[in-house]
């Protein structure tokens, strides 16, 4: 009984070492992490031929559907609130001067029934993207509106202004509706 004993007492030191041998071994523990972080290791980067198959390769589509329900969301919220709807009288009053883009003065705001009649196709638009109901249409029904009237008045729009029109940009040719 006391050999049995002294043998796990053995087992359990030589467990010991292996674990505090693996914990000093960076390779393939730190391998390991960069593949549960990022999900590739890095020598599948290591070459132009393994960056194409990684880029290429399938992967799950829930991810870009959550990123275009989530922005189609904010772009819902933002409608109203940072992009003018709700002060739409305002900012639209015939004869308010306003400052312009360089080299856009030719662009002048609509009559403000047809400002209203811009702002909900972009609201709708963008209640498309967020359910993805007619994809594709619904991205351009919000695409066209929003970079209009973010050119029409420059003082009152931010730098992520410009981000929130470039992804739109880019998700009218992704196939975000598929699942």
């Amino acid at each position: 009984m006391a050999v049995s004993a002294g043998s796990v007492r053995a087992r359990s030191g030589s467990d010991k070492v292996q674990k505090d041998k693996a914990g000093q071994t960076s390779g393939p523990s730190q391998a390991s992490h960069m593949r549960k972080l990022l999900g590739f290791h890095w020598t599948d980067v290591s070459s132009w031929g393994r960056l194409v198959t990684l880029l290429n390769r399938p992967t799950d589509p829930a991810s870009l559907a959550v990123f275009r329900f989530l922005f189609g969301l904010m772009m819902v919220l933002d409608i109203p609130q940072e992009r003018g709807l709700s002060s739409l009288d305002r900012r639209y009053l015939d004869g308010l001067d306003v400052c312009r883009f360089p080299l856009l003065d030719a662009l002048q705001p609509l009559p403000l029934d047809w400002m209203y009649l811009v702002y909900t196709i972009m609201f709708l638009g963008a209640v498309g993207m967020m359910v993805g109901l007619c994809y594709r249409i619904s991205c351009v029904l919000f695409l066209l509106p929003y970079w209009y009237v973010f050119l029409l008045d420059k003082t009152s729009w931010n730098n992520h202004s410009y981000l929130y029109g470039l992804l739109a940009f880019q998700l009218t040719f992704m196939d975000a509706n598929h699942y």
